[in-house]
């Protein structure tokens, strides 16, 4: 089980009045249980993985939204705040078929929903619109893992559902869709050392659905969706410490905004804009581990991500010219605070949790 903290956080500039700049947050809450079962493969085979196992996690948080633009004593600026939550659900099943290979089946689905209320340039306490945001990925995975002396490769296929929706008085976002892909992975383990390889891809159309004022005509069409990853790690184990360094590379296009969405893309949807947004994060994860007895032990995680996004903008009327907005995603979180300046004011993942066996055959 764990407790963490965490940060999403989008910022642009502004260009052309007095605000200079548009900040966006979201900041989740998790709680997390999971439940495990395992049987190790023989002894020098593989590189860490168990032959068999079951896993189910589940991690659910309460989320805070909070959006401005600065600075704050100019007139018209845009401000939202709201509630939301997120649903996490993980699971995995790995089975024996022969002294050197498992198959693996994996299936995981994230849930996300905020209500925000938002004032559009109005005096303070003036709701100007209600928005509605959501979006969900469910990803199915089949694959088949093979192990020698220290080393594991493995390969998968890939099937990710994806949804998200933006919905204000003035505009309706939706989309949905399929997308199918692959994942490799090796990983290789010599005395305490373990290194860890992986890289995954998904490509598929999905079905966007759009309305806004005045008139609220209907618009229907397919956009591509695009996600990659590449992951590198190494994991170093010393009598009753463990500790893990990663670092993943994100990448995705999609054609909606349902995070941290700015003020100007609020005002841009309601006009009948119509978003494609191009983002590449960067992930670098820290975990502890330290086992006080062979059937408990303590973890501390921290990840932290620093990324940029570019989204543009294209008018459904092809009358305005296309704009394109980028977005920081390294956050805004701490500047100007000095708390987090050490870091970079980085999106940030930070926790703690306890592991304990209830058995051991």
């Amino acid at each position: 089980m764990s407790a963490s903290y965490a940060t999403l956080a989008r910022s642009g500039e502004l260009t052309g009045s007095e605000l200079t700049a548009d900040i966006s947050d979201v900041t989740p809450k998790f709680i997390a249980i999971g439940l495990r079962g395992a049987r190790p493969p023989e002894a020098g085979l593989g590189a860490g993985t168990p032959a068999r196992e079951w896993r189910l996690r589940v991690a659910l948080a309460p989320s805070h939204d909070e959006q401005t633009q600065q600075p704050r004593r100019v007139a018209g600026r845009i401000r939202a705040t709201g509630t939301g939550r997120f649903e996490n659900v993980a699971a995995l099943y790995r089975h024996r078929v022969s002294r050197h290979d498992s198959i693996e089946a994996a299936w995981n689905r994230r849930f996300h929903k905020a209500t925000d209320l938002v004032n559009l340039g109005g005096e303070n306490f003036q709701l100007g619109e209600e928005r509605a945001l959501s979006s969900e990925r469910v990803d199915v995975a089949l694959g088949w893992r093979h192990r020698r002396p220290g080393l594991e490769l493995a390969l998968s296929g890939r099937f990710a559902r994806l949804e998200g929706s933006n919905s204000t008085a003035g505009a309706f976002h939706f989309a949905r869709g399929s997308l199918w892909g692959g994942e490799a992975e090796a990983r290789w383990s010599r005395g305490p050392w373990t290194v860890r390889l992986a890289a995954e891809t998904s490509r598929g159309d999905l079905d966007v659905h759009e309305e806004s004022a005045p008139a609220f005509a209907e618009r229907d069409f397919d956009a591509d969706a695009d996600l990659r990853a590449f992951t590198a790690a190494v994991a170093f184990s010393r009598s009753t410490t463990d500790v893990w360094l990663s670092y993943t590379r994100d990448e995705s296009v999609l054609p909606f905004v349902s995070h941290a969405v700015l003020g100007h893309e609020t005002v841009r949807f309601d006009g009948g804009f119509h978003p494609e947004a191009d983002t590449r994060e960067n992930a670098f994860d820290l975990i502890v581990r330290r086992r006080f007895r062979p059937t408990a032990a303590v973890r501390l995680f921290l990840r932290a991500v620093y990324g940029n996004e570019t989204v543009t903008l294209t008018d459904a009327t092809a009358v305005r010219p296309p704009e394109r907005i980028s977005i920081d995603r390294s956050g805004d979180i701490g500047k100007g605070k000095g708390s987090l300046d050490f870091l970079g004011s980085p999106q940030l993942v930070f926790g703690v949790g306890a592991e304990f066996s209830l058995g051991r055959r």
